[in-house]
């Protein structure tokens, strides 16, 4: 597990590569909730999403001899674009698997960004097995989104920067993917002030998080679609249900209809454009499932959305 002081030297770290990103408020959104609520950008990070601050704190960790070697991964999306990114940077290689299924503007940014993309199956069970062996073959450091404390480091700097910007919030709305994000936020945040209460928020077809918690142990679920495609997961890693359950207060699930009207209200009414999965954690406090507290933060995780994603949910 990592400790709050990981979370600081991945700050100091990775801070003059990556943005210190806005934690701003909506008066008229508060209005809907109820209650004040704040909303932590990371739509508004490099490469449109919070990974960015996780790829930097692992690839900046590695020796020069592994940095030679370059780095893999495999991704659908967000976590694929900032390996990539942080690659060019560093002036390093970016091998990257990505399934045949992926977005076409998320593969192009990848190779916007100088990656060499290999498509190969259609979900991450295929694809996942096919990067990890190429990796040992070619003895190249692979990067995991999401079970390596480098990474959760990384991204809990978001959750010190919440603190930092509103040390008396008392509620933090974080969404649940493979759950890295959630422990970093999470460490973070009770680290430096244990009565926060942190909520997780999963979509309801892909609630792996909270099948386990429910049974006590890691549990995987049968896969099925959502709008917020880039939570997809069937069962957590080991170190993100440790995360989540010893920093968590409460994970609850949110529908697809919660999520895309969440979507909606931040173009609307915030004039943020987020993709599905980064409005996750407004649809939780939205849902009323979770007690709101006087002062919520809100988790806004991405902004890459799919064009024709944004289409539908403007045609409703």
């Amino acid at each position: 597990m990592i400790g709050v002081s990981d979370i600081w030297e991945a700050k100091k770290r990775i801070g003059g590569y990556v943005h210190r990103t806005p934690l701003i408020g909506s008066e008229s959104i508060g209005e809907i909730a109820g209650a004040p609520v704040f909303f932590k950008c990371e739509n508004l990070q490099k490469t449109g999403s919070f990974k960015t601050r996780g790829a930097f704190n692992r690839i900046l960790s590695l020796t020069k001899e592994e940095r030679s070697k370059g780095v893999c991964c495999y991704s659908s999306g967000n976590h694929a674009q900032a390996v990539c990114y942080a690659a060019k940077i560093l002036g390093i290689d970016a091998y990257v698997y990505m399934p045949e299924t992926a977005t076409p503007s998320k593969v192009e940014a990848c190779r916007s960004y100088g990656g060499r993309i290999t498509q190969y199956g259609k979900t991450g069970a295929d694809v996942y097995p096919a990067a990890k062996a190429f990796a040992e073959k070619n003895g190249i450091f692979y990067v995991d989104p999401v079970e390596d404390p480098y990474i959760m480091a990384g991204q809990g700097t978001a959750g010190l920067e919440i603190m930092e910007a509103i040390p008396d919030a008392d509620t933090v709305y974080v969404q649940i993917g493979g759950g890295g994000l959630m422990t970093g936020v999470a460490t973070a945040v009770k680290s430096l002030s244990p009565s926060v209460r942190i909520i997780g928020v999963e979509p309801e077809n892909m609630n792996c998080m909270s099948a386990s918690l429910e049974a006590g142990r890691i549990t995987k679920i049968e896969r099925r679609c959502s709008i917020a495609d880039g939570l997809a997961g069937d069962a957590p890693g080991p170190l993100a249900f440790e995360g989540v359950s010893r920093y968590v207060d409460e994970v609850i699930t949110v529908s697809d209809e919660e999520i895309g009207r969440a979507t909606l209200l931040l173009m609307q009414r915030a004039k943020m454009v987020t993709e599905p999965s980064g409005a996750c954690a407004l649809a939780g406090l939205l849902s009323g499932k979770a007690v709101k507290g006087k002062k919520n933060v809100c988790m806004i995780s991405g902004g890459n959305v799919n064009d024709a994603v944004l289409a539908e949910l403007l045609s409703r």
